[in-house]
């Protein structure tokens, strides 16, 4: 199994960054509609969320929101490799300082595919932490 991981300081309290990740409005601000990226579906516990991008769609069930600390979505559809994989984001609140860790776990292997995600990863992380501290 391979796993990738990003991490990142964010200054600022966790309130600020939990809706970034656990509400479609605030995944919008980082997986932008001009980018392509739509998002649509029940963003409660055990909904599912569906992320369409351009002609790709993936749907990912809600399975953890613990407010402020931690938001887990399971891959239900999409590309094969990212079928039952899980995208944790975990956030270690410290006032008004925090560190977000990111994980997408489960994958089969590292592959070419496997690359382009974690690095397209590392840029929505970032892109978390610019929406929270601009």
């Amino acid at each position: 199994m391979a796993d990738i991981m990003h991490q990142v300081a964010i200054n600022a309290p966790a309130k600020q960054i939990y809706p970034l990740l656990s509400t479609k409005a605030g995944i919008q601000q980082w997986l932008k509609a001009e980018d392509s990226w739509k998002i649509t579906g029940a963003e409660n516990l055990g909904g599912s969320l569906i992320f369409n991008y351009n002609d790709s769609q993936h749907t990912m069930k809600i399975i953890k929101l613990e407010t402020n600390k931690e938001v887990r979505w399971e891959c239900t559809d999409g590309p094969p490799e990212w079928i039952g994989t899980t995208v944790d984001f975990f956030i270690e609140d410290n006032v008004k300082k925090c560190t977000l860790l990111f994980s997408h776990n489960g994958w089969a292997e590292r592959t070419k595919f496997f690359q382009q995600c974690d690095q397209a990863w590392g840029g929505y992380v970032a892109d978390i932490k610019k929406q929270v501290e601009s």
